[in-house]
């Protein structure tokens, strides 16, 4: 099991024992790590300490049963504080606003559910966005919906504010961590990074201009990949700078070693093919250079005007990993966006070659590196289709990248 999944066993046991005593020890003997350890991993995750996510759980438990018959003493008795008067001094240091005000913002809401094994999907309507604009000094902007070009999905943790802004928000606070660090931040009026109001963190960066990659424009013209292997070199040398330790560190094999029996049954893959990926992988792992990667860059997170790249956006997944890996998603992402049974294989591989040759222009990827590629584009298929297969809704994104690993595996 790896951390993601062990920090999600905390969370959820948190949740499951709010109103009792939770100990460090209760913590570290559900992970299985040192106290120190696991705190690091929460910093990583969710932002705060294991002792701060505890204490807000249980103000915004405590708050929803206040729309209860319990007196309001008698519920911060039963959630861990001596009196109301301490319970509302927690409330208001850890909230910035009044129980009373909470529970009208939010019509008394259960808290969300904190998983990150999975993406949020927490919808704020643009009268709420509205309101909170004054904070920005941005009353007078129109809020807009962000529309993905590629899927035409409407984005649920973002908005548009005005033309020259992009609004972020979130339960957890480390995804809004990571914006302050890779975008341009909107200061609030009184100075802040950030927006806390109520259960959920906003932020206000500016906008790249520009528009989304479309993934066929990449098929009608392959230079543009040249574009994109370039920039994502070059986005690797700046986050070289970062320090590592503030971040999660992933392995892709060993991701991938815990999935593939799964998929192996799902994607009906044959033991030959599955042994043979484990063991050739597996000689290459250690010997492939991790850094800091963006780990997300599909079509709709890259910025072009024109044939003139703009910028990366969404840096909400960047984590520490084999540093190819950005380049086979991109490559992967492409393929998706536009995938069927009948795509040129021979023009997609263009693709990919493309991205690699535009990668080495700036820094040059090893042996080691190109002789990994499929393997790690493999992975991320494998890794996919396992996160996807566990949910109804994406039953038609399973189908499909069973099908892409399956045509991968067969023309490459």
């Amino acid at each position: 099991m790896n951390s993601r999944n062990i920090i999600q066993n905390v969370l959820d046991y948190i949740d499951e024992n709010i109103k009792s005593e939770i100990s460090n020890d209760d913590l570290c003997s559900i992970a299985g790590y040192s106290y120190i350890h696991l705190a690091r991993l929460f910093k990583q995750y969710l932002g705060i300490s294991p002792n701060e996510y505890i204490l807000k759980r249980r103000l915004l438990f405590a708050v929803y049963e206040m729309n209860g018959d319990l007196s309001k003493t008698d519920i911060a008795f039963e959630f861990g504080f001596d009196t109301y008067a301490g319970f509302y001094k927690a409330f208001m240091r850890e909230l910035s606003c009044s129980p009373s005000k909470f529970t009208k913002s939010y019509v008394g809401g259960k808290p969300y559910k904190i998983n990150i094994l999975q993406e949020e999907n927490i919808m704020v309507s643009k009268t709420k966005i509205q309101k909170i604009l004054p904070n920005w000094n941005l009353q007078n902007s129109v809020v807009k919906p962000i529309i993905n070009e590629n899927t035409g999905k409407q984005s649920d943790n973002s908005y548009y504010i005005g033309d020259g802004y992009v609004m972020k928000y979130s339960t957890n606070f480390a995804v809004i961590k990571k914006s302050t660090l890779f975008s341009e931040v909107l200061k609030l009026n009184n100075g802040d990074d950030y927006l806390q109001y109520g259960e959920l963190y906003f932020i206000v960066t500016k906008r790249i201009y520009g528009n989304q990659l479309k993934c066929v424009d990449i098929f009608n013209d392959t230079s543009i990949a040249l574009t994109i292997g370039e920039n994502i070199a070059k986005l690797h040398n700046k986050l070289k700078f970062f320090d590592i330790d503030n971040f999660e560190q992933a392995n892709i094999y060993d991701d991938c070693i815990n999935n593939l029996n799964k998929v192996q049954k799902v994607a009906n893959l044959s033991n030959k093919l599955c042994e043979k990926y484990k063991n050739e992988f597996g000689k290459l792992i250690n010997k492939l250079p991790t850094q800091l990667i963006h780990r997300d860059i599909n079509p709709s997170n890259m910025i072009f005007d024109e044939k003139e790249f703009k910028g990366f956006v969404d840096f909400d997944l960047t984590e520490v990993n084999v540093r190819i890996f950005d380049i086979c998603y991109c490559a992967t992402a492409i393929l998706s966006e536009c995938f069927n049974n009948q795509i040129n294989f021979k023009l997609w591989q263009k693709i990919l070659n493309n991205l690699i040759k535009g990668y080495n222009r700036i820094d040059k990827l090893s042996e080691h590196e190109i002789e990994a590629i499929p393997y790690v584009i493999y992975s991320i298929e494998i890794i996919c289709i396992a996160y996807f297969s566990k949910y109804d809704k994406f039953e038609e994104l399973t189908e499909r990248n069973i099908s892409m690993l399956k045509w991968l595996i067969e023309n490459m």
